[in-house]
């Protein structure tokens, strides 16, 4: 008996150190040396997963979550189910959507805002299914050139909700607004006096896990909000495709642990903030070699 407890201590104590402090060290030394591509395609393609081992954790994941989604569905790709869990655990929770998510309108024959409004409406749907009042909807339709403003409304609703535990894209994530996201949330926190949570969640690429989230009883819940997104899944069947990825997660903790699991990468917001501006010098380093090309 005392021998099974020494090695569950064991195991807990490896995990924790190889998933919480290991890896961190390794961003603050390599991502400054390496070209921004490189780390997007390792991410993608779950490079670090033998070398990082997630550490469970369990909602709520902080008094006041707020989810920053680039645009209307990436709320419940990435974190539909933490979501749940945080209204489950009595947590307070709310939706920030940054772009207005019409981009390709006119090859659908749709104006702009009529697209922007049908998917506002299904994240609406999704908000109501998981608990949550509406999104907040900025609205941007260029996030990087809308940025300054988009900054400036962010840190608002961080500072007047308290907020202390943020979900947004994976910063490796290699889509240009999930990156955009991460730059406004960077500048929107840089003002805020206390500690910040921020998870780091999937959307077109794998994180590199730190820390996991079991999703089983609250995985229809999610199920439901991804099905809200009509306009998307003709495109891409994401309720079908994210259910995959979560059942596909649940390998990564112990046999019969769970079958649904979400995924993402912690770090205390001074942490985040230096690794977000590495990652901007080294898009404007990759930028300034290309134009020498």
């Amino acid at each position: 008996m005392i021998r099974n407890y020494i090695r569950d201590a064991y195991r807990a104590g490896l995990s924790f150190v190889y998933a919480r402090r290991k890896f961190k060290l390794l961003l603050k030394q390599s991502s400054e040396y390496t070209d921004l591509r490189l780390w997007q395609l390792a991410s993608v393609a779950d490079f670090f997963s033998p070398a990082v081992r997630p550490v469970p954790i369990r909602a709520p994941f902080g008094d006041s979550m707020l989810v920053v989604a680039p645009h209307q569905d990436d709320e419940a790709i990435g974190c539909g189910g933490a979501v749940a869990l945080q209204v489950r655990a009595s947590g307070a929770a709310s939706i920030v959507i940054l772009q207005d998510g019409a981009d390709g309108h006119a090859e659908l024959g749709m104006e702009r805002r009529t697209l922007s409004e049908l998917r506002n409406q299904e994240s609406r749907y999704a908000a109501s299914v998981a608990g949550l009042e509406n999104p907040c909807f900025f609205g941007f339709a260029d996030l990087e050139a809308d940025a300054p403003l988009a900054t400036e409304q962010l840190h608002s609703i961080l500072f007047n909700r308290r907020v202390d535990a943020v979900f947004v894209p994976f910063p490796f994530d290699a889509h240009p607004d999930h990156l955009a996201a991460n730059y406004i949330l960077r500048d929107a926190l840089a003002s805020i006096p206390w500690n910040v949570r921020v998870f780091g969640y999937e959307v077109w690429g794998l994180c590199i896990p730190n820390v996991i989230v079991i999703i089983d009883e609250v995985i229809n819940i999610k199920s439901k909000m991804l099905s809200c997104f009509t306009f998307a899944n003709k495109a891409l069947n994401y309720t079908h495709s994210t259910k995959g990825l979560n059942m596909y997660h649940s390998r990564l903790l112990g046999a019969g642990t769970c079958e649904y699991a979400e995924c993402f990468f912690e770090m205390p917001k001074t942490e985040y903030i230096d690794l977000i501006e590495r990652i901007r010098l080294a898009a404007l380093e990759s930028q300034r070699s290309r134009r020498k090309r």
